[in-house]
């Protein structure tokens, strides 16, 4: 209990610190850049994530369940397996670059040969911070990751300020301030922890690829709602529904405290344990979840009034955007499914949830627009939430 109090004010500060960074900038994108400039940097944006999908994202999660075991040189191994996973998605950006560039649409294609040159170390380089949690540095930590968000939001501010008709210029400033000092920080924690010459774990790659899989549709499903919104609506219609569903989504990021907190914390306890405990606190943990959502149901026609005057429009659907975060209350059972290896039920409750969001959002964005990717999201959260559960009961 003292190591969840104390952990959580770090991993609570950390994401304080990046939720409040995240509004000063989507305040500073929203009011000074064109919702159709605004519009093109998140399509490039998710273009990028959806890239990233290749880079065997699950490594970190990986991480930060076998590093508790002992297992301190996986940071080494982590990040050259994640950069050659990377050189497929930075093949497959130029490829896309390509195509843009022969349909004339340049800006396009030079922000996805950004991404080409980024991808492979971005990912990479982004290991670090998993390790640190799993032994329990969260100072550090905390210390690393704010440092970072900060480079980020002010070498973005920069250069939305000196070129707002340039998406991606916004886009290669962004990505280059995360990546640069996370390499750096990087290299300092791997000869803090000299991680080379430590015990490394000979299954990790393979699970790491195990737990890719699983993360991959959860991913896609999370990136092609925007896809849709581009292609069907419009870059303005996109811009509005980026303002809508940051601040609530900031609200699930800052949820992440008690699952990541949590691998650490169960990696070396007994699973009956866990399963015995784990549902009252997950009741208390909904419970605060909800009254932080109905909070910023109360609060949100304020907050775009003075913050978001010209997307007064994205008001109704923010509101059913903060209905979403409930449900992350369930998030520590996938947790606890993770640490247990239960992998045949990771691979359902990872595939059928966002197998159903595609569904609904191939079938509801054309007709009902940014409603659509409303019912979509939520269609996934209550049925992810309802495996879990069942899950959890049979394990």
């Amino acid at each position: 209990m003292v190591y969840l109090v104390q952990g959580a004010s770090w991993l609570t500060i950390t994401q304080m610190i990046a939720s409040l960074s995240g509004f000063v900038l989507l305040y500073v994108l929203a009011n000074t850049l064109t919702a159709e400039i605004l519009g093109e940097f998140r399509f490039l944006m998710t273009g990028f994530t959806l890239i990233c999908v290749l880079s065997l994202p699950g490594m970190r999660t990986a991480m930060r369940e076998s590093v508790p075991k002992g297992y301190i040189g996986n940071l080494g191994v982590a990040f050259w397996a994640m950069f050659r996973w990377g050189l497929l998605s930075s093949s497959i950006s130029i490829l896309i670059a390509a195509h843009y560039y022969i349909s004339g649409k340049f800006e396009l294609s030079l922000g996805f040969i950004i991404i080409a040159l980024v991808a492979p170390i971005y990912n990479a380089a982004t290991g670090y911070g998993e390790f640190l949690i799993a032994v329990k540095a969260l100072r550090l930590n905390t210390i690393y990751a704010t440092t970072t968000r900060l480079i980020t939001l002010m070498l973005t501010i920069a250069s939305v300020i000196i070129l707002p008709n340039l998406a991606w210029a916004v886009l290669a400033a962004t990505l280059l301030g995360t990546v640069v000092p996370n390499l750096i920080f990087h290299s300092k924690t791997i000869n803090s922890y000299s991680c080379n010459d430590k015990p490394k774990d000979p299954k990790l790659i393979s699970y790491a690829k195990h737990l890719s899989v699983m993360t991959a549709l959860g991913l896609l499903a999370g990136q092609l709602d925007k896809i849709l919104i581009w292609n069907a609506l419009g870059p303005e219609t996109l811009a509005l529904y980026y303002i809508a569903q940051t601040v609530p989504q900031n609200i699930t990021a800052n949820l992440n405290t008690i699952p990541t907190l949590a691998f650490a914390k169960f990696g070396t306890k007994d699973p009956k344990v866990i399963k015995k405990t784990l549902l009252p606190k997950i009741l208390k943990y909904f419970l605060a979840i909800f009254l932080i959502s109905i909070v910023y149901i109360i609060m949100s026609p304020l907050i775009f009034e003075f913050f978001f005057p010209g997307y007064h429009d994205a008001i109704s659907y923010s509101i059913a955007f903060a209905c979403v975060p409930v449900f992350g209350a369930f998030l520590p059972i996938k947790t606890y499914l993770t640490t247990i290896k239960a992998t045949q039920t990771l691979y359902i409750v990872s595939i059928l949830p966002p197998l159903i969001r595609i569904g609904v959002a191939i079938i509801m964005i054309p007709s009902h627009g940014l409603w659509g990717v409303v019912w979509s999201m939520m269609s996934e959260a209550v049925v992810r939430s309802a495996l879990l559960l069942y899950f959890f009961q049979k394990s």
